[in-house]
C-alpha cells in the first residue's frame, strides 16, 4: 500500500512539474521546455499506471499498452529536450526531435496491432521483459535505447560547454530511477523502487529549471508617436 501510494505521488509531482514547465514554454517558446513538459506527461502516466497496477501485477492489456508508450515516451522527449539545450544554434535537435515524434507514433501503433505479452512478475513486466513483442520491441528501443544515452552525453556536453553544474542533475535523475530499477529486479530494495522514482523525478526538474537554455536578444523599436526614432532597445528573453 505505501509503494502505491509513493507512486501515485510520482505520478502527481510530475503533472505538478508538467504544468510549471509549460508556463515556461509559454512564456519564452523555448522548444526545450516544450519537449521536458512532454517529458513531465509520460512520467506521470507511467508512474499512474504502476500504482493501479502494483498491488495485483500488469492484468489489463490496455494499462500496459499505456505504460510502454509512455514509459520509453518520456525517456525520447527527455533526450529532445536535452539536445535543444546542448545544441541550440544547430538544426540537429529539430531532425532528432522528428525521430523521437515518428519513434512514439509508431510505438503506439504497434503497441495496438501487437499487444503485449502479460506474463511475468510485476517487476519483470514493469522492466519490459518478454512483454514487448514483434514490431514493438523495435519502437521501444528506439526510443529508450538511443533516448538514454543522448540524455546523458547531452547533460555532460552542456555541462561541458557552459560549466553550469545544474546540467549534471538531468543526467543524474535519469539514472538513478535505472539503477533503482536494477536492484529492485535483483530483489534488493524493491519497497524502495517509488523512493528513488521520486529522487530521480525531483533531480531531474530541478536540472531542468535552473539549466536554462541560452538567452536570445530581441531587438525592439521604440518611439513617444508610435514610430521609429532610430534608437534600439535590447531586452532578453529568458
Amino acid at each position: 500500500m505505501i509503494v502505491q501510494r509513493l507512486l501515485f505521488l510520482a505520478a502527481l509531482l510530475a503533472v505538478g512539474f508538467a504544468v510549471n514547465l509549460a508556463g515556461r514554454f509559454k512564456r519564452t517558446h523555448a522548444p526545450v521546455y516544450g519537449w521536458w513538459t512532454l517529458s513531465f506527461l509520460f512520467y506521470a502516466a507511467a508512474f499512474l499506471m504502476e500504482a493501479l497496477t502494483v498491488n495485483g501485477n500488469w492484468q489489463l492489456v490496455w494499462e500496459y499498452q499505456i505504460y510502454m508508450v509512455a514509459s520509453a515516451g518520456l525517456v525520447g522527449t527527455m533526450s529532445v529536450g536535452t539536445v535543444y539545450l546542448a545544441l541550440p544554434r544547430s538544426r540537429i535537435p529539430f531532425f532528432y526531435g522528428l525521430y523521437v515524434a515518428l519513434a512514439t507514433i509508431s510505438l503506439a501503433l504497434f503497441a495496438v496491432l501487437h499487444p503485449p505479452v502479460l506474463q511475468g512478475s510485476w517487476l519483470s513486466l514493469n522492466a519490459g521483459k518478454n512483454a514487448i513483442v514483434g514490431p514493438s520491441q523495435i519502437s521501444y528501443l528506439l526510443l529508450s535505447a538511443v533516448g538514454g544515452p543522448v540524455v546523458v552525453l547531452g547533460a555532460l556536453w552542456s555541462w561541458w560547454k557552459v560549466r553550469r553544474y545544474y546540467t549534471l542533475l538531468i543526467g543524474v535523475g535519469a539514472l538513478v530511477p535505472s539503477l533503482a530499477g536494477t536492484f529492485a529486479s535483483q530483489g534488493l530494495g524493491e519497497s524502495w523502487f517509488p523512493v528513488f522514482n521520486i529522487v530521480g523525478l525531483i533531480l531531474i526538474f530541478l536540472g531542468y529549471v535552473y539549466s536554462r537554455p541560452r538567452t536570445r536578444v530581441v531587438e525592439l523599436r521604440k518611439s513617444p508617436l508610435g514610430r521609429s526614432d532610430g534608437r534600439e532597445r535590447r531586452g532578453k528573453v529568458i
